[in-house]
């Protein structure tokens, strides 16, 4: 085991440099997306659309806010209640806003994982680890879901077409999600040695059937609210009906899903919204404008919210590298 852990030591300098490049590329793809992006937006047209905003539908985005945390945080306390009795909703919310906020600035949103276990007593953190890997592949199934839908949508002129593909992707998706627990349990079986990384992945079969209906139904209705968002959004600087906004928004969400090479996915949701939104007529102006808008309230605004966490935590410049350890340590003993 000793061995096993001078191994994998991320404070070794080579380790430490690594990760340091892996931050730095992200960070400089992400700029050099977002400044190629704002380039082709004419600044003047911008600024008008500023000026022209409904103020009124920005502000209904800004409070749909607190729908976006209260289902994250009411699917966190349902997940929570399979490794440790009575969960409460306090609990859960703090571990989710530790984990939006060291989630924002880390690479795929690693920080997330050690956000949320850290903020949670009495469990096994390696358990707490598989389900939020559980939480994020649901997330990833519904959006992939909805964006290879879309995608079918904007492709194809035929009706029956779209609704076969569709009933297709719906039901094999739908398939997938259901049996995330039994795909994580053969894997478990199968192909992994390490024993830390067979107890993370424990965590996909902790929950009971029932509780596995209800993630998904709370990945479905967060996944409306950033539809419900972009649609304000859209509609504070242009016209948009929600068909449009449901196809644009779930598109580029998969397609950003797809590309996870910037930290905060910056520029490669702006231009996803820009090229999927000029589909339907939206100028560029609104279009970059609204994804801003909704970077800075789902993201922006819960990470530097989810601070006031870290007053107990004391994270160090290498606390993930313990956190991760540790579970390596417990899951050996």
């Amino acid at each position: 085991m000793e061995t096993e852990l001078k191994k994998t030591d991320l404070t070794e300098p080579g380790n430490v440099w690594k990760k340091f490049i892996s931050i730095a590329a992200r960070i400089a793809v992400g700029t050099f997306v977002l400044y190629f992006v704002i380039s082709l937006v004419h600044w003047q047209n911008v600024i008008i659309a500023y000026q022209s905003a409904d103020s009124r539908f920005i502000l209904l985005a800004a409070l749909l806010l607190f729908f976006n945390i209260g289902v994250r945080t009411f699917k966190w306390r349902s997940m929570l209640r399979s490794v440790k009795d009575a969960p409460t909703l306090t609990e859960a919310f703090g571990s989710v806003m530790l984990g939006i906020s060291l989630g924002s600035f880390t690479p795929g949103e690693i920080g997330d994982f050690a956000g949320r276990a850290m903020h949670i007593t009495d469990a096994k953190r390696s358990h707490l680890v598989g389900l939020v890997l559980l939480d994020k592949a649901q997330i990833f199934i519904v959006t992939s879901c909805a964006g290879m839908v879309s995608l079918v949508c904007l492709t194809f002129n035929n009706i029956l077409v779209v609704t076969l593909i569709g009933i297709f992707i719906v039901s094999l998706s739908g398939v997938i999600i259901m049996r995330l627990g039994m795909i994580g349990l053969r894997l478990n079986a199968t192909r992994f040695q390490k024993q830390w990384l067979k107890s993370i992945l424990e965590g996909f079969n902790l929950l009971k059937s029932q509780q596995v209906f209800k993630t998904v139904l709370y990945t479905l209705i967060f996944h409306g609210i950033l539809i419900l968002q972009m649609f304000c959004l859209i509609n504070a600087f242009s016209k948009i009906n929600f068909a449009h906004a449901f196809i644009g928004t779930s598109a580029l969400m998969f397609v950003k899903s797809l590309l996870p090479i910037s930290i905060g996915d910056l520029g490669i949701r702006e231009a996803g919204s820009i090229y999927f939104f000029s589909i339907y007529n939206i100028s560029q102006a609104a279009a970059l404008n609204a994804s801003l808008i909704l970077f800075f309230i789902n993201i922006f605004i819960p990470s530097i919210a989810g601070i006031y966490f870290l007053r107990h935590q004391q994270i160090s410049t290498f606390k993930f590298e313990q956190f991760w350890k540790k579970i390596r340590i417990k899951s050996n003993d």
